[in-house]
């Protein structure tokens, strides 16, 4: 099914996006010093290998996830995104030997139930949308983002919000252009209406802070923790859009499905215990 093709693929791209990334901004981070000297930072971070190839994982992922959002619902593509935590859980588990805790386990378990009992309904599209609604949604959100930015203390947990809001809102805004333009036949006509749209420079800004705030998570924060956390507020933001905004149909079977996957996402958000200074390290 084209539906599963254009959100499973992507979902296990980005993971290994993620992870990639995490990778190589981790890396460069300890041998810069991090955001607090950005152009060094810079540097580092291009021209690390792990991290172009997973931008280049990143890449291809969100293509196919365009298309999807383009042809469905966004309260259908969007759980399926939450299989990104999943996948990066059991990545970690097969390939890092790391710890599958009950939780992560009981998280699988709500995500995956919840997808399928959404295959019932997989491949819809109901979408009729109010352009003024997106923007008071877009602007009521990324306000409360940032109010919790400017007075928010731990800063694992704000990078991580933008990060997650930016990208849910990001793809509100491409859904509702998509829904107005012929994406799929793009000319100089359709370039230059594409240009004066605002909804497109709503999408670009919004995308460029949500992408410059995962780089600067990954460099000082827990892979572990922002992944599932962004990816949580990743899929909330937008499927909350799709009922607000898209007035895309809910029946009983995908509120069903939509609770069980965004509860298995909150699952996976888990407060690690950093580790302690004093903690010996293993050479």
């Amino acid at each position: 099914m084209l539906f599963l093709l254009l959100t499973i693929g992507p979902a296990f791209l980005f993971a290994c996006g993620n992870i990639l990334e995490k990778s190589g901004v981790s890396k460069v981070g300890k041998v810069t010093g991090g955001v607090s000297r950005p152009w060094a930072f810079f540097k580092g971070v291009v021209s690390n290998k792990f991290w172009w190839l997973g931008i280049f994982c990143s890449g291809f992922a969100t293509i196919g996830y365009y298309i999807a959002m383009a042809r469905y619902d966004l309260s259908q593509v969007q759980p399926m995104m939450v299989l990104n935590p999943v996948l990066t859980a059991l990545m970690g588990f097969w390939l890092l030997k790391e710890k599958l805790t009950k939780r992560i386990i009981l998280a699988i378990v709500f995500v995956v139930a919840g997808l399928l009992y959404s295959v019932e309904t997989a491949g819809e599209s109901t979408s009729v949308q109010d352009v003024s609604m997106l923007w008071i949604y877009a602007v009521v959100v990324c306000g409360i983002t940032l109010i919790i930015h400017l007075f928010g203390k731990d800063r694992e947990i704000v990078d991580s919000l933008i990060m997650g809001v930016g990208f849910g809102i990001s793809a509100a805004f491409y859904k509702s252009v998509a829904m107005d333009f012929d994406l799929d036949n793009v000319g100089l006509g359709t370039i230059g209406n594409l240009l004066l749209d605002l909804r497109v420079w709503g999408y670009i800004v919004t995308y460029g802070i949500a992408f410059l705030y995962s780089q600067i998570s990954f460099s000082r924060g827990r892979a572990l923790f922002i992944i599932p956390f962004s990816a949580a507020v990743g899929a909330a933001v937008p499927t909350l859009a799709g009922a607000l905004v898209f007035s895309e149909a809910f029946p009983i079977g995908k509120i069903i499905s939509v609770v069980l996957v965004l509860t298995g996402a909150a699952l996976f958000v888990v407060r690690r215990p950093r580790r302690s200074q004093s903690t010996p390290q293993k050479v």
